[in-house]
């Protein structure tokens, strides 16, 4: 399906951005795959957010995702897997299915997490970050599964049913070990994939680990993991004052474009973006003739 607009994040900044593009009447679609911000749903109270004291985070969460409803913005509660652009616009893609766009909002938060050693140099050579897109490619053979969040379990058991054995590293607290007898669950420190056209294994604190594959799942990835080329600043992505990238047609608004981390900025921010993207459509449909 073809959109004006395609906003990546469903925290504060996403869905400020999806809402203020869809008021303005643009053909919006709004990506998010983990439940809407599960970090500002974590925070007990809330007490700068203007007009609305004292509320949880959730509870602020909601209100937000309440008015993305009301709007005629598309929301896909899917992770963005692929991004690339293609003529005058982007494609973007899913688990499950491609999408197109004109333009794009990043609004994805925080990255917390470093590119592996190879990571990077062996994407689409062995490194994937999907498994119902990618697994078959490995169906009978030893793959590796980390995960940096608890609802990835179900890509780890996807795996399990289709290859021969998976080495599962979980990367965060309270995971419940899966019951399938060909996953085994390795407590050490990944540190280095490693292979030559393809991977061929990975290096961890103590051991070595020989598979075909490693799949990486978190809440958000580096972006220019999956956008090669999106000038970073530490982690955050380099945004101009008008919260434009230094690609052509894309913005970002929000955490993923450094601190303050605080959620009326974030807002702010992904208006801006949006507002910005708007300018820019309007700009090119006067270039060509539309």
């Amino acid at each position: 399906m073809k959109y004006d607009i395609a906003v990546i994040g469903g925290g504060p900044a996403g869905i400020s951005a999806a809402i203020t593009a869809a008021s303005k009447g643009r053909k919006v679609v709004l990506f998010e795959a983990h439940g809407f911000s599960p970090r500002l749903r974590s925070v007990e109270k809330v007490a700068d957010y203007m007009g609305i004291p004292d509320v949880s985070g959730s509870r602020l969460m909601d209100i937000f995702v309440e008015h993305l409803r009301m709007t005629d913005a598309d929301v896909v509660e899917e992770k963005i897997i692929a991004l690339k652009e293609v003529g005058e616009g982007f494609e973007l893609g899913t688990p499950s299915g491609v999408y197109e766009a004109d333009a794009v909002v990043l609004a994805t938060g925080i990255s917390r997490s470093e590119l592996l050693t190879g990571e990077k140099e062996f994407l689409g050579r062995g490194v994937s970050y999907c498994a119902k897109v990618d697994g078959m490619n490995y169906k009978g053979k030893k793959v590796i599964a980390i995960a940096t969040v608890p609802d990835a379990l179900a890509e780890v058991e996807y795996l399990a049913d289709i290859c021969e054995h998976v080495f599962f590293f979980p990367r965060y607290t309270g995971f419940v070990p899966p019951k399938k007898k060909n996953i085994t669950v390795v407590m050490e420190t990944p540190l280095e994939i490693t292979g030559t056209d393809k991977v061929t294994g990975l290096h961890t604190d103590s051991d070595f680990f020989s598979v075909q594959a490693v799949f990486m799942f978190r809440a958000s990835d580096p972006l220019n993991s999956f956008l090669p080329g999106l000038q970073i600043r530490g982690r955050s992505v380099y945004v101009d004052d008008q919260a434009e990238t230094n690609i052509e047609g894309v913005f970002a608004g929000g955490d993923c474009t450094g601190q303050p981390w605080q959620c009326n900025r974030a807002a702010g921010q992904g208006q801006k973006a949006a507002l910005s993207a708007i300018r820019y459509l309007s700009k090119r449909d006067e270039r060509i003739g539309y």
